[in-house]
């Protein structure tokens, strides 16, 4: 990893256990942004990013920080096993699925689900597609999902192991 990252890890962290909160999100900011690229490629990075961005950290300061310890882990190499079949692995195929009118959104999931099941599917769509969760369990799909910074609903779906 850079060790500019480092360095603004180092600091987010200093800033977070001083309780100085204006200074945790200037530098979780940072590295938000100079991560950007890998963000864009994993999704649990983008989650753990998002979530992490999303906190109110004021409020639970351990539970901010321990998420904020694992997500360094994972950056700086902890879970090398894990960046590896991240960088290894192709990108995920995907579906745009906003402007569609019901129900053609779950049509077209279920089209990519069945031509390839055990290929992971990532899903755009206007909002969160709550009606959907019980027929992909029903079905034997795990997913996981997030609000998009556009606005979007973005969902990682893959058979349930």
């Amino acid at each position: 990893m850079e060790r500019s990252a480092d360095t603004l890890i180092e600091a987010a962290l200093q800033a977070a256990r001083a309780g100085d909160w204006a200074a945790y999100r200037a530098r979780f900011a940072q590295l938000r942004d100079g991560c950007a690229a890998l963000i864009e490629r994993h999704e649990d990075l983008r989650q753990r990013f998002d979530t992490l961005g999303a906190a109110a950290p004021q409020f639970d300061p351990e539970g901010c920080i321990g998420a904020f310890e694992e997500l360094a882990a994972l950056l700086r190499g902890t879970h090398a096993d894990a960046l590896s079949a991240w960088r290894a692995q192709p990108a995920l195929r995907a579906l745009d699925l906003r402007g569609l009118q019901p129900p053609e959104p779950i049509v077209r999931i279920f089209e990519a689900l069945e031509r390839c099941p055990d290929e992971p599917l990532r899903a755009i769509l206007p909002h969160e597609p709550v009606p959907l969760y019980a027929l992909l369990r029903e079905r034997g799909f795990s997913y996981s999902g997030a609000q998009r910074p556009d606005g979007a609903f973005e969902l990682l779906i893959e058979r349930h192991t």
